[in-house]
């Protein structure tokens, strides 16, 4: 479990799953509070990522799980249902086909965060 989780984790905090990756933290953070409650450091962990490495987040994740099979069953979901998502959200197909004529610049992409600038500096 815990390679994936980092990976879930780690593509969240850093930013790169995107608004989907927006919406499984919230899924995560009211799955923990929901199991947790308030003042549980799980919780407190969650709603503070920025401050946090995705490892030290996954590690008390993988605690919990642990120690709670109620929990770990849910937290396997959880994983499941978000990778499934953030893959889905990523998936790109780029190409240039036919008998195109490519006259200038041409940039192919996923997500882009950030300009792009393809003028003279």
């Amino acid at each position: 479990m815990v390679p994936t989780l980092a990976a879930i984790v780690s593509a969240i905090v850093g930013g790169t799953a995107g608004e989907a990756g927006k919406q499984a933290w919230v899924s995560l953070a009211a799955l923990v509070r929901r199991r947790f409650g308030g003042d549980d450091s799980a919780v407190a962990i969650l709603e503070s990522p920025v401050r946090r490495q995705p490892e030290e987040i996954t590690q008390v994740l993988v605690d919990r799980a642990h120690a709670d099979p109620g929990f770990e069953s849910a937290l396997a979901k959880w994983m499941t249902d978000t990778v499934h998502l953030i893959q889905h959200t990523h998936v790109v197909h780029n190409s240039i086909g036919g008998n195109a004529r490519i006259d200038g610049p041409v940039i192919q992409a996923g997500d882009v965060s950030g300009s792009i600038y393809l003028g003279r500096s």
